[in-house]
């Protein structure tokens, strides 16, 4: 989503690779930053036109964030009239990247705009714009997102089910690895790798084996020496790396007063609530 610089306008553009301006300067920054939900982007706007500032503050025209996700087709515009604003995208509306586009753009019809800056083809002569006439522009790389800030999502990341020797044994859980492990005996391994590549099973199987898992999990961090123990482990460095781009410091969260419970439920997004609407989803298709 961009917008060409050799596009014909019948008034003048405020933007680099454009001479519409002799001296005048457009530009914005945009980060990113991940909150529980959402993405996050704080932008940052900056012109140095004193006549678009004008239009801005007597609320004519205002700067315009518009985004989209083209995997999804998620498409939204944020405007503001500060110069500093922040935009909330929930995090299942985008995907892999996200292209942007900053503006200024006309809020109401103006008469007689003119700016003593635009070069000699446009000297001495005023324009009666329209709303939504944009007035500047900047294009951006398309940003790229990380595959996933919910590693949960994907449960290989950091958990790994194995078969336990003893076919009558009980559930196991290892920490002292890279991976946490889930040993599981034959029948429960059995059904586990039978079922585990179906989407439709897979919220189910992870309230089943891994949401206690990560009870146990935390549990084992919240005693004296458990961050100490375990935070040589690729999982705990990637627990940490999931905390802290949602803005979460991973070892406050489990000194405050939550349950591992809670913290497990809260970190897997209501995982009990899936498997269930997905148990129903499987009867129901079943039943019609």
């Amino acid at each position: 989503m961009k917008i060409d610089a050799r596009r014909l306008y019948t008034y003048p553009i405020l933007s680099d690779g454009r001479d519409d301006y002799e001296t005048c300067k457009f530009s914005a920054a945009i980060n990113c930053d991940f909150n529980a939900n959402s993405l996050l982007l704080n932008v940052n706007f900056s012109t140095d036109c004193a006549d678009l500032k004008r239009l801005i503050g007597a609320g004519k025209a205002k700067y315009l964030l518009h985004v989209e996700c083209p995997l999804t087709l998620y498409r939204e515009i944020f405007s503001s009239a500060a110069e500093n604003f922040s935009c909330n995208i929930p995090l299942n509306c985008v995907k892999r990247n996200l292209d942007c586009l900053a503006m200024i753009v006309l809020v109401e019809d103006t008469e007689n705009f003119y700016c003593a800056d635009w070069n000699s083809d446009f000297e001495q002569i005023n324009f009666n714009l329209q709303q939504g006439s944009v007035l500047a522009y900047k294009n951006f790389k398309s940003l790229t997102l990380p595959d996933d800030p919910n590693i949960f999502k994907n449960v290989a990341s950091i958990f790994s089910v194995y078969r336990l020797v003893d076919d009558n044994a009980s559930c196991e859980i290892r920490l002292n690895n890279d991976k946490i492990k889930i040993g599981l005996a034959g029948k429960d391994y059995d059904f586990y790798r039978r079922y585990c590549s179906r989407p439709e099973m897979q919220p189910i199987l992870n309230a089943m084996i891994i949401f206690p898992a990560l009870v146990y999990i935390f549990d084992e961090l919240k005693v004296d020496d458990g961050f100490e123990r375990y935070d040589g482990m690729a999982w705990f460095k990637s627990l940490t790396a999931a905390f802290k781009r949602r803005k979460l410091d991973f070892n406050d969260i489990l000194k405050e007063e939550n349950t591992s419970i809670k913290l497990a439920q809260e970190v897997m997004d209501s995982p009990l609530t899936k498997a269930l609407a997905n148990v129903a989803l499987i009867f129901d298709a079943e039943d019609s």
